[in-house]
């Protein structure tokens, strides 16, 4: 059953009619995919679903763990897991541009979107035997939304002024201001609920150890941080019949190696966000998912009082000094997409507007200037020690050079770059993505990184937050589209990041494998997917 709305349409489901977005199902893919190119969905009848076999998935960075308000919960690290653990609430379907129910049995507005009332099933239970009801879901989020919480969804979760339980099935959203894409929240981490009962019982353990707590087609059968998460099917999952058998999740460091581990049959899935990784798989027409997403590569800018990047002259050095084709030919083999511009080419309220230029006498100008009011030149770049992350650190440390900035690399595993720049704030520039999505999530995307007066990043511009403010508030196609346009053009005077590529983020999986669904922010549900043999 697709999410509806009552008693009137509403502008999120209008808006995500009148997208045309870059993610499809492909059961085949196109080597040479040109920026935003779409693979098409075409395969024969595979029959009936089969009960059994197991799926061993290579996740693109390790997850920092199990509980949503600490996991870093994105497709490309942790979504796809927690979705199998916990359930969503909503399912964002990137064919159709709807949002469809998950645990949900509807979700309604009032006309101005400042109230949303989710309507839940009725007989969820999570796996410890206890109810997924509305006061459930509704201290699920209170977490997110809690001081002291880790999540990345605490951001935006801010949104929520009140939420009331109307009875054991319906919670009321009463929203500080206006946001008309609200239910995109119900797909994301804020949709991954936990079980009120496991969460006091079980503590700091939830991370590593969230037994009993989801209401997910999967149950946890081991955590090895560093090693992989091993889920088994739950015998009691509300929706009916869990056809595979378990599922694994593990990490190459890389999407090179992932692709290796794809291809010699170590694993029958795998994400695979690098660009060359994704070009050859597509070039090999393997089956899967690919959405082309815009800031797919970043240099991330700490923009915090203390930190170089403060100074917006060094900000624009940094985007002046930077040749994205370069990096696609030096780093990529020229297979990357280009693209200084936040947004992907195919972008649905595509503003026209292009993105910052490489104009290396403007950034040694810049650099010299900034110098002269006391700047020493130099930059702490945080970077992934996986192999090609390590080939675009020591590129734009060269292309930098260029420009008078002297860069000292430091190299950290995957997991120590998250918290790197997530956590700890301890950067100066630091290897990175936002990940602009054709729908409802560019807005999430750009909010909770650089939006916020709170954000990761220290970035700070009136013209940039109250052009986002726009967006939220947009009910229209046309204003949307105007509201983007501001959007860039505040992107490319302030330079919150330097954007070198977009990027298609890539999911193989073998052609046996039948009845995955992807959702927001490239994650995919398992709970319906099955081998056949």
């Amino acid at each position: 059953m697709e999410w509806k709305m009552r008693p009137r349409p509403v502008a999120v489901a209008l808006a995500l009619a009148l997208a045309v977005s870059a993610p499809a199902l492909a059961a085949c893919g196109n080597g040479s995919d040109s920026p935003g190119a779409a693979t098409t969905a075409a395969s024969a009848d595979p029959g009936e679903p089969q009960v059994g076999g197991s799926v061993t998935f290579g996740v693109a960075v390790e997850t920092t763990g199990l509980d949503p308000t600490i996991s870093s919960a994105v497709g490309a690290s942790g979504a796809t897991e927690l979705a199998s653990l916990y359930d969503v609430v909503l399912r964002y379907n990137p064919e159709s541009k709807k949002y469809e129910n998950g645990t949900a049995q509807d979700l309604t507005s009032n006309d101005d979107y400042t109230e949303w009332t989710l309507k839940l099933r009725p007989g969820i239970k999570f796996s410890d035997g206890t109810p997924y009801d509305a006061d459930a879901v509704r201290l699920s989020i209170e977490r997110h939304r809690a001081p002291q919480s880790r999540s990345l969804a605490r951001d935006y979760v801010q949104t929520i002024d009140t939420m009331t339980v109307v009875d054991p099935l319906t919670l009321k959203f009463s929203l500080v201001e206006a946001w008309s894409s609200f239910p995109y929240l119900l797909t994301t981490q804020a949709g991954f609920i936990t079980s009120p009962t496991a969460v006091a019982k079980l503590g700091e353990k939830l991370n590593t150890e969230p037994v009993g707590a989801g209401a997910g087609p999967f149950i946890l059968e081991s955590y090895t941080p560093k090693n992989s998460i091993v889920l088994k099917r739950n015998p009691d999952y509300w929706d009916g019949q869990v056809y595979l058998d378990s599922l694994k999740f593990v990490n190459f460091q890389g999407g090179t190696l992932t692709y290796e581990a794809f291809r010699s049959g170590q694993i029958q899935a795998g994400f695979l966000r690098e660009a060359t990784a994704s070009f050859d798989a597509g070039e090999a027409k393997e089956p899967g998912y690919v959405a082309t997403l815009g800031s797919g590569d970043i240099l991330a800018i700490n923009s915090a009082e203390g930190r170089p990047g403060h100074d917006r002259r060094v900000r624009q050095a940094l985007a002046a000094a930077i040749d994205p084709k370069v990096l696609s030919d030096r780093v990529y083999d020229g297979k990357a997409i280009p693209n200084s511009s936040p947004f992907p080419a195919e972008f649905p309220w595509g503003p026209d507007v292009p993105g910052t230029t490489f104009d290396l006498a403007k950034a040694r100008s810049l650099v010299e200037e900034a110098k002269a009011d006391g700047w020493d030149g130099r930059l702490d770049l945080v970077a992934s020690s996986a192999p090609l992350a390590t080939k675009w650190a020591v590129t734009v440390q060269a292309l930098l050079k260029q420009a008078g900035i002297e860069v000292d690399v430091r190299e950290v595993d995957q997991s120590a770059l998250t918290t790197a720049i997530f956590v700890k704030h301890d950067f100066d520039v630091a290897q990175s993505a936002f990940g602009i999505p054709s729908s409802d999530g560019a807005y999430i995307q750009l909010q909770e990184n650089i939006g916020h007066a709170d954000n990761r990043f220290g970035f700070h511009d009136e013209a940039f937050s109250a052009a986002l403010a726009e967006v939220r508030t947009a009910d229209t196609d046309a204003k949307r589209t105007a509201a983007y346009k501001k959007v860039a053009l505040a992107w490319n005077e302030s330079v919150p990041a330097v954007a070198t590529a977009s990027i298609n983020s890539r999911i193989v999986w073998v052609p046996n494998l039948h009845g995955v669904k992807p959702t927001s922010q490239v994650a995919l549900l398992f709970g319906k997917a099955w081998l056949s043999r």
